[in-house]
């Protein structure tokens, strides 16, 4: 191959991986409710030893939280798209629904979707 020939595919490879970068925000819809407030249990160190230490409350409010899977509604380079396309999707819902903004979110071994950061923007 003519060294030319090979800065021309080199030049066009990195252009072209400039171009795809990877989207950090995803949105997350919910049409018909409010976002609830999840919160992480409460459990002492002095309730570590217990065999049920904080079970119910964990089991509570894992059932508690949306279901985020089937909720992603899209992929934005920064929050503030991600912000703009859920409050337009609430004007398309006559107001209704929440939405929320997760930042480099993935799946975890138990297949639950996790963010590095989440923002939440209720009705």
């Amino acid at each position: 191959m003519k060294p030319a020939t090979l800065w021309v595919a080199l030049i066009s490879l990195l252009l072209l991986a400039a171009c795809s970068k990877q989207p950090q925000w995803t949105l997350f819809y919910y049409p018909d409710i409010k976002m609830p407030d999840i919160k992480k249990p409460d459990i002492k160190m002095s309730d570590i030893d217990k065999p049920d230490a904080g079970k119910p409350e964990i089991q509570s409010q894992l059932t508690e939280q949306p279901d985020r899977y089937h909720a992603i509604a899209g992929y934005y380079q920064t929050l503030q798209q991600c912000q703009d396309k859920g409050r337009g999707m609430q004007r398309l819902n006559e107001g209704k629904g929440s939405f929320e903004c997760g930042h480099n979110c993935r799946l975890d071994d138990r297949d639950m979707i996790i963010c590095d950061q989440w923002h939440n923007n209720g009705p």
